[in-house]
């Protein structure tokens, strides 16, 4: 079985929506049509409910290039013992 390699960049900071997140680890995947950024145990917890949802992001990749005030189109939250996981998506910003 054939498995393409994932591209997986290491991220150093990031704000959502303008705050800045400390985490234990993260990493931001390009994937074919869209951008996924997987956050893990970020602090402060990002507030996701029907009145306060996060709607953009911004990060620095571990080679310094930042990406500034993505607009966010959905996320994903995997809850476990010891690590949260929250994943976001975005389109491939421009540029």
């Amino acid at each position: 079985m054939d498995q393409s390699a994932r591209s997986l960049i290491p991220l150093e900071k990031i704000w959502l929506d303008g705050i800045s997140t400390r985490f234990a680890h993260a990493f931001v995947e390009r994937l074919a049509y869209e951008w996924m950024v997987e956050i893990v145990n970020p602090f402060p917890i990002p507030v996701i409910d029907e009145k306060d949802v996060v709607l953009q992001i911004s990060f620095e990749q571990n080679d310094g290039t930042v990406y500034s005030s993505i607009n966010l189109e959905s996320y994903e939250v995997e809850e476990g013992t010891e690590l949260t996981v929250y994943r976001f998506f975005m389109y491939q910003p421009d540029g």
